[in-house]
């Protein structure tokens, strides 16, 4: 964290000197020392957050790619011509246990085109779905499984 801390510095301060570099590292070890304090934070965080790191850019990265592929399954749906769409609710249980996984999970549907993530109360998602092709099995998606990785 302090080394974030830091680079955040250097990246604000827009120079590299000597004098900017040391401001920079005893403000960056006052804020550590605030967020240990004060906000309970540790190097336990740290640890758990490094060895997600892999995992969550993966998953980023998946993301990013079937964000692209449902954006042209869209624009396929709107463009052909005769084609009736049918929107529908979905509701299912998701297996994601905590609530920083459930908030993913839920941003991850929305921001596929087609699907949006209406309600989520206690693990039991609702979501709106453009067509029923798109809905085909939201209920068991990569998503969830990718999360239910990173939550180990």
């Amino acid at each position: 964290m302090i080394v974030l801390f830091f680079l955040l510095w250097l990246l604000l301060s827009g120079e590299v000197t000597l004098r900017v570099c040391v401001w920079g590292a005893v403000v960056s070890a006052l804020l550590y020392c605030f967020c240990t304090k004060v906000l309970g934070y540790g190097w336990r965080y740290e640890r758990r957050a490094v060895k997600k790191l892999g995992p969550g850019l993966r998953y980023l990265g998946y993301l990013i790619v079937e964000m692209l592929k449902a954006g042209l399954v869209v624009m396929k749906l709107v463009y052909t011509r005769g084609r009736n769409m049918k929107p529908l609710l979905v509701f299912y249980d998701s297996p994601v246990h905590t609530e920083g996984g459930r908030a993913v999970l839920a941003n991850s549907i929305t921001l596929t085109a087609g699907t949006i993530t209406v309600e989520t109360v206690d693990g039991r998602f609702c979501v709106h779905a453009l067509d029923r092709s798109l809905a085909e099995g939201i209920e068991d998606c990569e998503f969830q499984r990718r999360l239910e990785k990173l939550e180990e």
